[in-house]
């Protein structure tokens, strides 16, 4: 009987270690699946919204990418399609300096040495013209040496050439025989050089090809109407602007001008300083000048009530010759509390200001 128990017993224990090594096994193989955490709708909101706030940057980010990529492209289709004005370079500096050597060189030679002039010449000439660049040898009596050259003018002819103008000074010279005046000596003859000098307005045609320039032509006398066409500028600004009455504050402005242009004259910048507070003219003469009078003085309103434009016609004279010069200055004085000081001493565009609003 107790074999037969012990035998059940035993069967007893195997079952429950069969179950225990079976629920062990069932734990290890499958793990509990964990449950989301419930989430506020405020939260997915937020979530939403900072997903759509980023789609639409990177729409905008990607649409001015876009726009600036294709202005950049049209705008260097554009500079490429339209053509750039081009500079004549007959008209540039160099072209002006390569023609004044050419003028000097003209306006130099000697009869009996027509070789030398010829190959300084060269230099210049186009091939096919005439080696003289068109000076007439055979009627010629005078030697010439150029004096001046200056630059009076520029045509521009075509793209690539031009006309440059100078005026001239030549001194021609030539040996020529007078008689000897002394008449208790037989008629003699004695050689003497005349000279004279001559002015010319003379146009050298001047082209570049690319790699050097060149007188492509014969150059040839002209002439230019050198007479200016301006107008004094002090009457036009008279006209234009708005002259102050007469009364105390004109005649102390007026008052106020000998003692400036005196002490401009002569004192030091640290002296001037008071009176002068243009900061772009600090020094005066310093003595250069001695200040005469002030000839006539106009006075005009400025821009504020403080300021007034003043034209005035003033006479300096030069202390080691006594030579006078005769001036006129446009100046803006400015009332500061109870006296005046010149705060723009060279005040035309301050004037011309005024005198166009």
């Amino acid at each position: 009987m107790k074999n037969i128990q012990k035998k059940k017993e035993n069967k007893e224990n195997i079952k429950a270690l069969k179950r225990f090594m079976q629920k062990m096994k069932v734990f290890f193989s499958t793990k509990p699946k964990k449950e989301k955490p419930a989430r506020p709708k405020s939260y997915l909101m937020r979530k939403f919204g900072a997903i759509t706030f980023w789609l639409l940057f990177s729409f905008m980010f990607l649409v001015v990418f876009v726009n600036i990529t294709s202005n950049i492209n049209s705008s260097a289709e554009v500079e490429q399609s339209q053509p750039k004005p081009m500079t004549n370079p007959a008209t540039k500096p160099e072209a002006i300096q390569f023609a004044k050597d050419f003028t000097k060189n003209y306006f130099t030679w000697k009869r009996d040495s027509w070789k030398a002039r010829e190959k300084r010449l060269s230099n210049f000439l186009a091939k096919g013209l005439d080696s003289q660049a068109g000076l007439v040898r055979d009627s010629l009596k005078w030697d010439a040496s150029v004096q001046h050259v200056s630059l009076q003018n520029v045509e521009k002819i075509t793209e690539d050439k031009a006309h440059i103008i100078f005026e001239t000074t030549t001194k021609m010279s030539r040996e020529v025989q007078v008689k000897n005046g002394n008449k208790k000596e037989k008629e003699k003859t004695k050689t003497k050089t005349e000279t004279k000098e001559v002015a010319k307005f003379f146009a050298v045609p001047i082209t570049y090809n690319g790699t050097s320039y060149g007188v492509y032509d014969l150059p040839f006398i002209t002439n230019i109407d050198t007479t200016t066409t301006v107008t004094e500028d002090a009457n036009n600004y008279r006209k234009d602007l708005k002259a102050a009455k007469a009364s105390k504050e004109v005649t102390n402005i007026k008052n106020f001008l000998d003692t400036f242009f005196a002490s401009y004259a002569k004192d030091s910048e640290d002296r001037l300083s008071y009176i002068l507070t243009d900061e772009k003219h600090q020094n005066g003469l310093q003595g250069a000048l001695n200040f005469v009078e002030v000839g006539s003085a106009d006075v005009y309103h400025g821009e504020k009530q403080s300021k007034f434009i003043v034209i005035a016609d003033v006479t300096m004279e030069d202390p080691k010759t006594s030579i006078q010069f005769d001036t006129v200055y446009r100046l803006v004085v400015t009332k500061e509390q109870d006296h005046y000081v010149v705060s723009n001493l060279k005040a035309d565009q301050a004037i011309e200001k005024l005198a166009t609003e």
